[in-house]
């Protein structure tokens, strides 16, 4: 397998590169955490420029890019911080699910206001009994004269209180009980009705925020069902694979700012007369973290390859992408930490916003223990690699 960028490749890398550097450094991503500010005009800019919609077939508007591509401007975006590949992917990933399932009506409704950045996209699908377990939801969609009404509670809903936002709720319209038949999504606008958000005081990624959500009788025409009644299962997990290539993508790219950062601070931190990189304890631990952070950057591209080709297999190198990257950037902003001492655990420093960003990345996305039963489970049918 080539894994050799094209030129076209190299052109994005740096074209994201130098919107990153001009629109959203750093320096400002940490003012924009610590204020829990949305970067509106950020975003706006994502989309004016056609990055959202590059991996959209040109019969919409957009680009017709694939995986690499989209492996290429989450890594580059989540170098200054994570919260900006994660906005660009959350609208991204919904709204391909949208276009795979959509009426001509629909596409045609949304995708052009989202292409342009006037609409963004959120994923109502964890409950406070269903995280992993999406099987276990209860939140239901009774249908009614024209349209439905949604009664329930989601947790972790991302980006829910950004305005202009559409929510893609999960719930179930079969009977009750558990199982993956009888769901089904709905759009739902964040200013609907009987929707009541609240935002959750988390950790870190504070430029989104995260809600909980409340659906008090919430009514959506017949035309906010996503694809067929009791598709719903299929509807959230259409981009699956590429949503996990473009996670371990942005952590392998959060991961490597983590450890040039590092690298900075412990090259100019004097003690006992010299650098502390001159150490070979320190500097022997940044080595084999890097190696790890360059592995699963290589694991992400080639999972990129493989989702692109539509290969036996992709799924699972997905899974094992997103495993590694992840545990990579947790691995590589804890030892950040360690090596910043004392002023790793102050605000003023960036490693402790980029180790608060990487807590959850193992959770997200499907967690660590979902990504090792694929692999497990491939494993012991003899998977051989692609």
């Amino acid at each position: 397998m080539n894994i050799t960028e094209t030129e076209d490749q190299r052109l994005l890398r740096e074209a994201i590169r130098i919107f990153v550097e001009h629109e959203a450094p750093a320096d400002r991503v940490d003012i924009w955490e610590a204020e829990k500010t949305y970067p509106a005009d950020v975003f706006l800019a994502l989309a004016q420029q056609g990055y959202v919609g590059l991996p959209f077939d040109e019969s919409v508007g957009g680009g017709g890019y694939g995986a690499v591509e989209m492996a290429i401007v989450g890594e580059e975006l989540a170098k200054p911080g994570l919260d900006l590949a994660g906005g660009y992917g959350l609208t991204v990933f919904a709204g391909l699910n949208l276009v795979r399932h959509a009426t001509a009506e629909q596409i045609d409704r949304y995708i052009p206001a989202m292409m342009r950045g006037a609409l963004r996209f959120a994923l109502g699908i964890t409950e406070p009994d269903a995280g992993s377990d999406v099987a276990g939801i209860k939140t239901r969609a009774r249908a009614v004269q024209d349209g439905y009404v949604i009664s329930g509670q989601k947790l972790f809903t991302t980006g829910a209180g950004v305005p202009d936002t559409v929510i893609h709720v999960l719930a179930r319209t079969g009977p009750s009980g558990r199982g993956r038949d009888g769901l089904s999504v709905f759009m739902v606008p964040n200013d609907a009705p009987g929707l009541e958000l609240r935002r959750l005081d988390t950790v870190g990624r504070h430029m989104l925020g995260t809600y909980e959500t409340f659906y008090d009788d919430v009514f959506v025409p017949g035309d906010a069902l996503i694809g067929a009644e009791g598709s719903g299962w299929d509807v959230v997990t259409s981009s699956l694979e590429l949503e996990r290539v473009f996670a371990a993508a942005q952590c392998a790219g959060a991961a490597r700012a983590v450890i040039d950062l590092t690298a900075e601070y412990v090259s100019e931190r004097q003690q006992f007369g010299r650098s502390i990189a001159s150490f070979q304890t320190v500097s022997h631990r940044l080595a084999d973290a890097l190696v790890a952070v360059e592995a699963a950057r290589l694991l992400s591209y080639r999972a990129a390859n493989l989702v692109e080709a539509a290969a036996p297999g992709a799924n699972t190198e997905a899974a094992m992408a997103k495993l590694a990257a992840t545990e990579a950037f947790q691995h590589a902003s804890e030892l950040g930490m360690q090596l910043f001492g004392g002023y790793g655990y102050m605000k003023e420093y960036r490693i402790e916003r980029h180790w608060r960003e990487a807590r959850v990345t193992t959770v997200t996305a499907g967690t660590s223990e979902i990504q090792r039963s694929i692999l497990s489970k491939d494993l012991f049918r003899g998977r051989t690699l692609a």
